[in-house]
């Protein structure tokens, strides 16, 4: 008898899926998903160690990139609430990968659901995204919690929606390529990412870009454009007046001037200190292996796609403070505002090439924001990050020591140009 419970215990062992569900995916669950993403789901869901109840987090340790932090978001969500989970397989035309593997047999439910999320790592991607997306119209019904931004396949990037704010802005929560030195902890913003970026080389509904949700399970195999709820009302706006637009269809409220230069200045703020952490990740690999970075390792520690964003952000800022002044004079900014402004952007009513010629260095004063310690004995502010930014000397090549990587010298240095590189980016100031 003991032996015949035995053989049972190992069948129904080798036979176990990574969760059983028990609900199915309807309206509803749609909805407490979206309502769990908001209030769950935030940047430190990897980092910390204990959850809100004191209970050790089960998730803690998982280092993920954009496409990992999408579809974690999507799976956690599933395996705790006993829902299922599929995803079109990208290696097989016609499978799929679910919760219903049992290739982690032997391993206690979360270890499995943890084997699992790495296995959908390893396997996913921002290519496998728009296989399990699609493409959604323009409402706060639509475009909401628990939904996904993505980019083109030339910047491989996306974004998870945590929400839409009230004055139409996502909330966005991602994390970019990552090393083995990367810590655990995401990132996060509130505005919009350049759409010249987002649909860079292909502004269409096939380029699997923009605003997105999950395919019902049903419809994974089947055409985008068969997908209830699919749209092609976001790509029916000119390019140059996508954020706007969906910004003001998006809004149940209006930010003041105020508001406004205080959300972008901090977003702007958010990419300048996150910056130091991926730069001193690359600047650790380079003192484990100083010779030349092989493209693998180039392609992980480079910085060009991450700079780009730094300075789409602050172009932004530039743009929407310049309407101000032109609009109104600054009338509802506040003076210390006014002060910190007038330091970043001395030279406003000249275009952005000659102020990036004409600014000085910049000092630490009681004007700066966002001062930020980038080396042991180095700190800047906003201001003189943007000044190097915007002449070209900060440096996303990552076979460069910190001197050039944050603009103290002005690069490329010999052993940059003895090195291969592949890729690049410098500022388009016009």
């Amino acid at each position: 008898m003991i032996l015949m419970i035995a053989i049972l215990l190992i069948s129904s062992l080798g036979q176990a899926a990574v969760w059983t569900e028990i609900n199915q995916w309807s309206e509803e669950w749609e909805n407490r998903y979206a309502a769990w993403v908001k209030s769950e789901w935030q940047k430190n869901f990897f980092s910390r160690t204990r959850l809100p109840n004191g209970q050790t987090n089960p998730y803690y340790g998982l280092r993920v990139d954009c496409a990992d932090a999408v579809y974690s978001m999507r799976i956690i969500f599933a395996y705790e609430h006993r829902l299922p989970f599929a995803m079109k397989d990208p290696t097989y035309s016609s499978s799929r990968i679910s919760n219903k593997m049992s290739r982690w047999d032997r391993q206690r439910e979360i270890d499995r659901v943890r084997s699992f999320l790495w296995y959908i790592y390893e396997t996913g991607s921002t290519r496998s995204l728009p296989s399990d997306t699609y493409p959604v119209s323009i409402s706060r019904r639509t475009i909401r919690s628990g939904g996904v931004l993505t980019t083109t396949p030339i910047n491989h990037h996306s974004w998870t929606i945590k929400e839409i704010l009230p004055i139409g802005v996502p909330y966005l929560v991602y994390n970019s390529v990552v090393g083995s030195n990367s810590g655990y902890e995401m990132q996060e913003r509130k505005s919009w990412p350049n759409p010249n970026w987002v649909f860079e080389g292909d502004y269409s509904p096939s380029s699997g870009a923009g605003f997105r949700y999950w395919r019902p399970i049903s419809s994974l195999n089947r055409p985008v454009w068969e997908v209830p709820g699919y749209s092609t009302e976001q790509f029916q706006i000119p390019l140059s007046k996508w954020t706007k637009t969906l910004q003001s269809r998006l809004a149940t409220r209006q930010e003041d001037d105020e508001q406004m230069m205080s959300r972008l200045i901090e977003n702007a703020c958010v990419g300048f200190k996150d910056r130091v952490s991926y730069v001193n990740e690359a600047l650790a690999y380079k003192r484990q292996y100083p010779y030349c970075m092989s493209y693998e390792a180039y392609d992980t520690y480079s910085s060009p796609s991450r700079d780009e964003r730094i300075f789409d952000d602050l172009m932004y800022l530039r743009r929407s403070y310049k309407e101000i002044i032109q609009r109104n004079n600054g009338q509802q900014l506040s003076a210390d505002r006014k002060a910190q402004l007038q330091k970043i952007f001395p030279y406003i009513n000249q275009n952005t090439a000659s102020e990036a010629r004409q600014m000085q260095p910049q000092n630490i004063t009681e004007d700066s924001v966002c001062v930020v310690r980038y080396q042991s004995s180095r700190s800047m502010d906003l201001a003189e990050f943007k000044r190097r930014l915007f002449l070209g000397w900060i440096s996303n090549n990552p076979n460069e020591k910190a001197e050039y990587r944050w603009g103290v010298l002005k690069g490329p240095s010999e052993h940059a140009r003895s090195c291969p590189s592949w890729g690049g980016w410098i500022p388009d100031l016009n």
